[in-house]
């Protein structure tokens, strides 16, 4: 790998480490699970990938290099976030009946709910198992040990991340403090593990890995408050229509933040449209005039930048290279964007 490999080829890297774990395996559940990943399309034939982000698995990468680690080492952990965000998202869209995912039909619609869950649930056993393969590099038993406790907890929250969100559904009252707190270990909790492994695989002290934590966190609240804007305004177009969690009546930050701050006569308006059985694009409408009217919209751009700004300024720590702060920087602005 070069000295300074590009996002690209950091893509790359982690691609070829799902590749020899996932598709080395002849049977169909496999498939199901490289269909999903990108690796190939849905009768398994490797030659027609799809592009995927990665964005876990970089950012695995970029951090161990910040931390003075080589990222070729990283690559096992890398992989394995990139299976648990996966595994995550296989049962998200079977949880919320997401017919697609990545611009193709989800793995449930085409074989099934039951069988998406294996595949899923697979996995995450996967995931695990790619961990040790930390020990074919330099990493050390005990760095592998703590490698695979660090995912499982990572793994946990964000379980509990989703309960919450879930549940949430049922609540008519949800504060935007709770809000905050469910989307830190929905999305936060398995961003900032992949950074606290590339620190883990650099043997990077203490310091480096609380900094990677806070800055994974906040990068994970930015990012779901930016998925729920885009989901509400898309890229501020005309003619833009809601997503299917939007038209689903899912408490997303604009509607928690718009029914937690709005006055009796905003509230009834809100009423007048969330509490109805089955929105349609009318309503729609309505719900966006009626969340930039209480000024919901403007404040979650507000926290979407703050959570963007402690993302980047956690970075400030001795032991992360200048060169690899910079890099990182640059990639969250990416995601960011």
């Amino acid at each position: 790998m070069a000295t300074d490999p590009t996002v690209d080829e950091l893509r790359e890297s982690v691609d070829a480490e799902l590749r020899s774990i996932v598709t080395s395996r002849d049977m169909p559940l496999y498939h199901m699970m490289a269909y999903h990943m990108g690796l190939s399309d849905k009768d398994g034939r490797a030659d027609r990938p799809q592009f995927r982000e990665r964005t876990h698995g970089i950012l695995c990468l970029l951090a161990c290099a910040a931390a003075g680690g080589d990222p070729v080492e990283a690559r096992p952990a890398a992989a394995a976030v990139e299976l648990v965000e996966n595994f995550c998202q296989i049962h998200e869209d079977v949880q919320g009946g997401l017919p697609e995912r990545n611009n193709q039909d989800a793995v449930w619609w085409v074989w099934g709910p039951a069988q998406a869950i294996n595949a899923g649930d697979g996995m995450h056993a996967l995931a695990r198992l790619a961990l040790f393969r930390l020990l074919e590099g330099s990493v050390s038993k005990e760095s592998t040990f703590r490698a695979v406790q660090l995912f499982d907890e990572a793994s946990l929250r964000a379980c509990e991340g989703r309960f919450l969100d879930l549940e949430a559904q049922e609540h008519i009252n949800l504060s935007v403090d709770a809000y905050l707190k469910m989307a830190a270990m929905k999305m936060g909790s398995l961003v900032s593990c992949s950074m606290m492994a590339g620190a883990l695989v650099a043997a990077a002290d203490e310091a480096v890995y609380e900094a990677l934590d806070t800055c994974g966190t906040s990068l994970g609240i930015a990012m779901q408050i930016k998925s729920d804007l885009r989901d509400m305004w898309g890229d501020g177009s005309e003619g833009h229509v809601p997503s299917h969690e939007v038209m689903n009546k899912k408490k997303q930050l604009p509607v928690v933040y718009a029914m937690e701050k709005a006055s009796v006569s905003e509230k009834r308006k809100l009423g007048e449209i969330y509490f109805k059985r089955v929105l349609d694009a009318e309503d729609a409408v309505r719900l966006r005039e009626v969340i930039v009217q209480i000024g919901a919209r403007a404040e979650c751009e507000t926290l979407f930048k703050e959570h963007h700004a402690n993302a980047m300024t956690a970075l400030d720590v001795p032991g992360l290279s200048t060169e690899g702060r910079a890099a990182i920087q640059q990639f969250i602005n990416a995601i960011l964007e």
